[in-house]
């Protein structure tokens, strides 16, 4: 792979910026080789790119080696199929700016073997992951946890994880005042959702807070040695919960999506029945998610948490639906 012409382009670009000085906050390096991804990635990093200047240099598994495209002084689109991964790392480091840290977007499978993934991510000082856009069932999930044992280091965060916040909040509704008493005595979780890994972070994150360790393939183990049954259900909207219903001996805790995605319900039957209650779905898109990621990925111990719990989940070996 030259970059002779590359270059070329960028010192274009910036005689005809004027000689002023270009300031950009990272260096965004993408990685992908679905068309589709592709497609969807351009749009988000663009929305990003524009809020925080940056470099992006964006690799198109699609494209054979030799093609490119310069846009500007901070987008660069490479030609990587077939790419080994020294020529990438060599790209990406002959390209970016040495004043900016390094993002890695990586949008493809082999997150955990993969030899271009491992030579790009030597520089990053993030990374970010999206397991559920590469992978609806939970191998890709499966990889990243492997690959988070062996190198446990890496700032890493999970676009399917950063989805959960307002299911987050919903659940700690539903179990504020005097209901967090039967957080203790829950005897079954269920959760319908689009894409098995929002569905397994969520159980995970569940899990790390209450301090559940797994049991069998669809029972988990509260630390008073009580079993809690499990299921994770494809329903829904790709890479969206649905739902999660959560039962103790003496009440039925739901929270559940409206058909248009825009409110979540809450409702509590039985002993500690409570009137229903709303509250609105915010999605701030993948860009904004994005942002979180990168701000978030130093020291977020909860979703560090919740990805072990999830991982320990797969670990035992639950088979997927």
């Amino acid at each position: 792979m030259s970059f002779g012409l590359v270059l070329q382009e960028l010192d274009e670009r910036a005689r005809e910026r004027g000689g002023g000085v270009y300031v950009a906050t990272m260096t965004i390096v993408v990685f992908f080789e679905d068309a589709a991804i592709g497609a969807l990635a351009r749009d988000r990093i663009h929305t990003l790119a524009a809020k925080h200047p940056s470099r992006v240099i964006l690799f198109d598994g699609t494209q054979s080696e030799g093609a490119h495209h310069v846009d500007g002084n901070d987008w660069i689109e490479l030609g990587a199929k077939g790419s080994t991964a020294e020529h990438l790392r060599g790209a990406a480091n002959a390209l970016r700016l040495p004043e900016a840290p390094v993002i890695l977007l990586w949008i493809a499978p082999g997150i955990g073997d993969d030899e271009r993934f491992c030579e790009l991510s030597r520089d990053a000082r993030t990374v970010v992951y999206n397991s559920s856009l590469v992978d609806a069932g939970d191998g890709a999930l499966r990889q990243l946890v492997d690959y988070v044992n062996r190198h446990p280091e890496l700032p890493l965060a999970d676009i399917a994880y950063l989805r959960l916040a307002p299911w987050q909040e919903s659940v700690a509704i539903l179990f504020d005042g005097e209901e967090s008493s039967e957080l203790l005595d829950l005897a079954r979780v269920e959760i319908g959702c689009g894409s098995q890994p929002e569905g397994l972070y969520l159980l995970g994150w569940l899990a790390s807070r209450l301090e559940w360790k797994p049991g069998s393939n669809d029972t988990l183990i509260a630390p008073d040695g009580k079993a809690i049954a499990f299921a994770i259900l494809r329903e829904g909207e790709p890479r969206r919960i649905a739902r999660i219903t959560l039962n103790s001996t003496r009440s039925s805790f739901v929270a559940e999506a409206d058909p248009h995605g825009e409110t979540i319900n809450l409702s509590v039957t039985g002993g500690h029945a409570k009137p229903p209650r709303l509250r609105a779905i915010n999605n701030p898109g993948v860009a904004a998610l994005v942002e979180r990621a990168i701000l978030s990925s130093q020291n977020d111990r909860v979703f560090q948490a919740s990805l072990a719990a999830a991982g320990a989940i797969l670990t035992q070996g639950r088979p997927s639906p």
